[in-house]
C-alpha cells in the first residue's frame, strides 16, 4: 500500500514539475518539442516531424533570423 502511494506522489510531483517547466518555457519564449508533436499530429497527418534538433534549428532561425542583432545593446 505503501509503494502505491509513494509512485502516485512520484507521478504527481513529476506532473507538477513538467507542468512547471512547460510554463517557465512559455514565459522565457523557449520552444516546447513536446507540444509541437502533438499539434502535428493533429494538424498534419502522415507527414513527419521535425527531429528535435530540426525543430529547434527552425526556432532558432525564425527568432533570431539572420543573426543580425534584434535590439539594440
Amino acid at each position: 500500500m505503501r509503494r502505491e502511494t509513494d509512485a502516485r506522489v512520484d507521478g504527481a510531483v513529476k506532473d507538477v514539475l513538467h507542468r512547471l517547466l512547460r510554463t517557465v518555457r512559455q514565459v522565457v519564449g523557449a520552444p516546447d518539442y513536446a507540444r509541437y508533436l502533438a499539434h502535428h499530429a493533429a494538424c498534419h497527418p502522415g507527414v513527419a516531424p521535425l527531429t528535435p534538433r530540426g525543430y529547434y534549428a527552425e526556432f532558432v532561425a525564425w527568432r533570431f533570423g539572420s543573426g543580425s542583432p534584434t535590439r539594440c545593446c
